[in-house]
């Protein structure tokens, strides 16, 4: 009989511990307007894994194939939420800056985003760049790379207070999604070497981060 109510205080114990950490996980996403009760819960993709192709349209209107980049050398592959986001701006102005650096190493630069084609025009010309932009019109290249999530309610209404936008309405859609913004380096085989994923959208992959792992790809 001791150890019948051992066992069950140990029940109890793992129960209540896995509810917390359910707790805890929940509330560690949604800060971040991630919904894991409502949609997919992005992960990412692991190095070692292979890297899903993709086709998708720049901001020249050109096709663009990962196939084909790959052909030509590595990729640094990322993403970002959209114009609206301070934290994306300025992400988008260190690659920018690093430029020269990461292609003279013989890497593309590819970033994607929900956002609409003509929001890719002017956040392309908000801030000058000259690297590739790819909108993911049909959100297929999020899914594959396990960074889509739909949006919690909160924070698309704090997004529409805050900045003025409307997510859905930005990207061109009627529902809100949005990618957690990894980085992902791709070798010339397809496969990726270095990852960094982490959903709290403040925290991205630092130049010296990218430059340090561009290696791992060559």
């Amino acid at each position: 009989m001791k150890f019948i109510k051992n066992y069950r205080y140990i029940f109890l114990i793992i129960i209540l511990f896995r509810s917390v950490s359910i707790f805890a996980q929940t509330t560690e996403y949604e800060q971040f307007g991630i919904n894991i009760s409502n949609g997919p819960i992005p992960r990412g993709l692991n190095p070692g894994e292979k890297a899903p192709g993709f086709t998708g349209y720049d901001q020249t209107g050109k096709q663009v194939e990962l196939k084909n980049l790959l052909e030509n050398g590595p990729v640094v592959l990322f993403f970002y939420r959209g114009k609206w986001c301070p934290v994306c701006s300025k992400y988008l102005n260190d690659y920018q800056d690093s430029l020269n650096i990461i292609t003279g190493m013989g890497f593309s630069v590819i970033a994607i985003t929900p956002e609409s084609i003509e929001n890719v025009e002017q956040t392309v010309r908000m801030h000058k760049l000259t690297y590739t932009v790819i909108y993911d019109c049909q959100e297929k290249i999020m899914q594959d790379y396990g960074v889509m999530f739909n949006v919690t309610k909160e924070y698309q209404d704090k997004v529409s207070s805050s900045y003025l936008i409307n997510i859905a309405k930005n990207n061109g859609r009627e529902v809100a999604h949005l990618p957690v913004p990894a980085t992902f380096i791709i070798s010339r085989d397809g496969i990726i070497t270095a990852t960094f994923f982490n959903p709290d959208y403040k925290i991205r992959a630092s130049v010296k981060w990218i430059l340090k792992n561009l290696s791992s790809a060559l």
